[in-house]
């Protein structure tokens, strides 16, 4: 009875899934976005909070003890809102799209709004008004149905084909770096970047050469970003092999169409890495990684919410600095949400001929219901993850798997100490990996027409190169609209026809408008076996 409820509620026949297929899926979604429980909370508490300055200002110790208090209650409040949206997705949308803080939208958030230690023009209050703001805004566009529209008026052709591929560029981009991946492309000053896979001892950091640092080298910003190129011993770290290992793992059971590929290759990397006094040990030896195991060992631990719980600030939401910021936010989450739900539904083979999905609207509703209840507990907007490609490609097809993450999603409210201890060496060959099969969109393209061709490559290229979903798509669209606004001058003046316009009885036309039912076809083909 139960199953037969379950399969009438989430489609499973219909879209050629099972319970068991779709746990598989769940698993391997949630370990490849794990990293957002350790990594959200680090970004976000960097920009202090609601915390004040002592007697010893930004870098004494009574305000250092505030952020680390901080950061923890980040922490479960990261998994809790992750579970909430999880929810929403699979019960109300019905697609195995999980969410949880946007990256990018975080740094964003902490550097450009409240700044490094609450340095910014916009206080952390005012700058959680603007993500709730930017949340019912988001509602309202959503639920009306112009948010759809919108997409599909502006969003031509040949980015909508390409967008897929591009994120999944995006992704392997982000599964060759250190912070979610292998570490096998690192900064330069140069090149932007260049070769790594250095061992840590041989990392440089990069810092941020502003007037501030001119004048003090204690008010230098850094980051993660790194290079080996000072010290050298490119490919010499023993995590980037272990890592590419992994990945070569997942490769090979994915071929053998072994749907528990990524969860094997993850699971197995991540418990070789658990091991103290090996030179792939996650808790190196030393203070950082003592701090890693104390917290580890914990196993189970819960945080309250008094630092981070209803820190609106609407008197402070004022000023050109703020509306700024809430416009960015609202552009930058707009498009990548919508790019990341139209890449994955894509890969299904769900999208229609009009470019419409089942459910779209409630898809879209989610990432801003989930960013108004992050809001109330101190989250940067919410928005859907290009990781569940993961979950997709090991046959996920509704959103009983969006159920499952967030069941995960729970645990980790008690278990954060585990889960936040995934290498991102561990989890990065599987973004390199989904990014290599989502650029089977490329296939759709029009590449005969140099104006789709031009365009979806700028999508492409763009994409990774600036490290944001948004700025991709802007390139895109931008370029068409150019393209487009010159065909149609000459058009007017001179008669010219319309070089972009592709005719639909074309044998290419044709062919291309069949590939999403073959592929819905050989998706379900695979899943059956």
């Amino acid at each position: 009875m139960i199953m037969e409820k379950l399969d009438s509620y989430f489609e499973l026949t219909a879209r050629g899934t099972t319970v068991l297929t779709e746990f598989k899926g769940a698993v391997a979604t949630f370990l490849t976005m794990a990293y957002i429980l350790a990594v959200n909370p680090a970004i976000l508490s960097t920009s202090g909070g609601d915390c004040e300055y002592g007697d010893n200002g930004p870098f004494g110790p009574e305000y250092t003890l505030c952020q680390e208090e901080t950061k923890r209650q980040m922490v479960v409040a990261t998994a809790m809102t992750s579970m909430f949206a999880c929810l929403v997705m699979g019960l109300w949308a019905n697609l195995p799209i999980a969410l949880s803080c946007g990256m990018g939208m975080n740094a964003y958030f902490t550097f450009n709004v409240v700044g490094f230690k609450g340095f910014g023009n916009v206080s952390y209050g005012a700058a959680m008004t603007a993500v709730l703001i930017e949340g019912i805004v988001f509602f309202v566009l959503a639920i009306t149905g112009a948010r759809y529209w919108i997409i599909k008026t502006f969003i031509p052709e040949p980015v909508r084909h390409a967008v897929p591929a591009a994120i999944g560029a995006f992704l392997a981009h982000l599964g060759l770096q250190t912070a979610e991946g292998l570490g096998i492309v690192v900064g330069d000053i140069a090149t932007a970047v260049t070769l790594g896979g250095c061992s840590p001892e041989h990392r440089v950091p990069l810092v941020a050469l502003d007037e501030a640092c001119k004048a003090d080298t204690s008010m230098c910003v850094t980051s993660d970003t790194y290079t080996c190129d000072v010290l050298g011993g490119q490919m010499e770290s023993p995590t980037a092999w272990l890592g590419l290992a992994g990945t070569v793992l997942m490769v090979i059971l994915l071929t053998y169409k072994i749907n528990s590929s990524f969860i094997i290759g993850i699971g197995l990397v991540t418990v070789i890495s658990w091991f103290r006094g090996t030179a792939v040990s996650y808790f190196g030896d030393d203070a950082l990684g003592d701090a890693k195991f104390d917290y580890f060992k914990q196993v189970a631990a819960i945080e309250g919410f008094d630092k981070i719980a209803m820190k609106y600030d609407f008197g402070g939401a004022k000023g050109s600095d703020y509306v700024v910021a809430l416009i960015t936010l609202l552009y930058v989450d707009f498009l990548d949400t919508s790019g990341t739900l139209l890449a994955i539904v894509s890969s299904m083979g769900l999208v229609d001929e009009n470019g419409d999905f089942p459910k779209s609207r409630a898809a879209f509703s989610t990432d801003a219901l989930a960013t108004i209840f992050g809001s109330f507990f101190g989250m940067s907007p919410i928005t859907s993850y290009i990781e569940s490609a993961a979950g997709v490609e090991a046959g996920s097809r509704t959103g009983l798997t969006s159920i499952f993450v967030a069941f995960f999603f729970f645990l980790s409210i008690f278990f954060a100490p585990i889960l936040s201890s995934i290498p991102a060496w561990a989890s990065g060959g599987s973004l390199i990996i989904v990014g290599a099969l989502m650029c089977r969109s490329l296939s759709k393209v029009h590449w005969e027409n140099p104006a789709h061709a031009v365009c979806a490559f700028v999508t492409v290229i763009v994409m990774p190169l600036t490290y944001s979903i948004a700025y991709g798509l802007i390139a895109g669209i931008g370029t068409w609209m150019i393209i487009k606004a010159v065909a149609f001058v000459l058009g007017m003046a001179f008669g010219i026809a319309d070089p972009t316009i592709i005719e639909a009885d074309e044998p290419a036309q044709v062919e291309k408008e069949a590939e999403p039912e073959k592929f819905a076809e050989d998706a379900a083909k695979e899943s059956e076996a």
